[in-house]
């Protein structure tokens, strides 16, 4: 009886041992440090540390291309997204599960004012028209998000009467009590910014 008992905690203690190292070693692996320079030509995106196997080279973006910017906020990811005018995005990814110590947020704050102040000196120095650069819209106010956000309700709406109607086993329930709190969650991100 013994020996079962100190099996189990041999096993638990891999398991979390393995859990651990694993969370641990995905998040080395998967983290990079970058710095963000605003100069008077382009914000430039410099890298601290790089990915692993990865050698990318730092970016320049010029200030004329900058159009907007969006800040998303998900369940586990927050992301700070530069809409540029040659159709391509620059995008930076905070894991925000885990406590992290940078300023992203000071970025997502300040970047209206600083990327505005930047781009006017710059297209003044040219002679052209200032376009300020404003807030875009997020995957979250898209109308193709909304229309499957609708769809999906109504399935949900759909598949809740039938499951009450024919039949009354929990199990069924609770798992559309896990899909209607998942809709319930991307509706509070729709109606957020409003």
């Amino acid at each position: 009886m013994l020996a079962g008992i100190e099996n189990r905690i041999t096993y638990a203690l891999i398991t979390l041992g393995t859990l651990v190292a694993a969370f641990y070693f995905s998040s080395l692996i998967g983290q990079a440090r970058i710095k963000l320079v605003f100069t008077k030509e382009a914000l430039l995106h410099v890298w601290e540390s790089h990915f692993w196997f990865s050698w990318e080279k730092d970016i320049s973006i010029p200030w004329e291309i900058i159009d907007t910017y969006v800040f998303e906020e998900d369940r586990t990811w927050d992301s700070f997204i530069i809409n540029l005018t040659t159709k391509l995005r620059y995008k930076i990814d905070r894991l925000n599960i885990i406590p992290v110590n940078d300023d992203f947020d000071k970025l997502v704050k300040d970047f209206p004012n600083l990327s505005n102040h930047f781009k006017e000196g710059v297209e003044l120095s040219h002679d052209t028209a200032f376009n300020s650069i404003k807030e875009g819209v997020s995957k979250y106010q898209s109308k193709s998000y909304k229309q499957g956000i609708y769809i999906l309700t109504i399935a949900f709406i759909i598949l809740f009467i039938f499951k009450i109607t024919n039949s009354g086993k929990l199990a069924g329930i609770l798992s559309l009590g896990v899909i209607g709190s998942a809709i319930a969650y991307y509706w509070s991100m729709i109606n957020a910014k409003k």
